[in-house]
């Protein structure tokens, strides 16, 4: 491991992740995501914009046994995803390098379920990012929202599931977009900091195809007080 570069373990120490020092690092976010999602036996599933491989590579760590792609578009990560998948001997996950918007073409399949933790920052928009890395990760400036959506469009099965964690001022733009796409949203869960505080994030589920009829879960607070809620807690465990 470089000097450069950290050795992080959660799960109880049954996920490991090499990490950058400087440069993109994974928050709770896709933590967040992976718990939401729903990935039935056999099921495929594809990860758009994969970083180190976190949301793959913990699922697998917490005992899933799906096929699962993470596919990133930056050469570093992409690299970094490799050495964990090698270091937590996750057979079941693979990754690929390329830009998912012309992933179609190089693919022999099609996928149950896509997840993404994109880049969610408009560009010119947000605070600046002091390394590339970073600011790709963040920013819209490779993978908006629309090419977003239309990439996991396009790789989806029939009647396929799309999850996606977004902020939630643009959780109108997001449910009309991805309606515009045949991406009918089915279940909708709200993130709070803590009890009381206006919620900053959203999970969504869409399904492909699918009949106009959402579900509002219930508000998922991420701490209670200055530690994690219990729910979020047993995410880490």
């Amino acid at each position: 491991m470089g000097r450069d570069e950290t050795l992080d373990a959660i799960c109880g120490q049954n996920l490991k992740l090499v990490q950058k020092k400087k440069g993109y690092r994974f928050s709770i976010d896709p933590i967040l995501l992976a718990n939401f999602v729903a990935l039935k036996t056999g099921q495929s599933m594809l990860d758009i914009g994969t970083g180190c491989g976190i949301i793959p590579l913990y699922m697998a760590a917490r005992g899933a046994a799906n096929p699962m792609l993470g596919v990133e578009i930056q050469e570093e990560l992409y690299h970094l995803a490799q050495r964990n998948r090698e270091l937590n001997r996750a057979d079941d996950v693979q990754f690929l390098k390329g830009d998912v918007r012309s992933l179609r073409a190089t693919m022999s399949g099609l996928f149950h379920v896509v997840v993404s933790n994109p880049p969610y920052v408009k560009q010119r928009t947000g605070r600046s990012c002091p390394t590339r890395s970073r600011y790709l990760a963040r920013q819209q400036s490779v993978l908006d929202l629309p090419a977003l959506l239309s990439a996991a469009k396009r790789l989806l099965y029939s009647r396929g599931r799309l999850c996606l964690v977004y902020p939630s001022r643009r959780v109108g733009e997001v449910v009309f977009e991805a309606k515009a796409r045949g991406l009918e949203p089915k279940r909708i869960r709200f993130v709070h900091p803590r009890p009381g505080e206006p919620s900053n994030l959203f999970l969504l589920e869409c399904v492909k195809d699918g009949g106009p009829e959402v579900t509002v879960m219930e508000p998922l607070y991420v701490y209670r007080g200055e530690a994690y809620s219990d729910e979020v807690q047993s995410y880490y465990v």
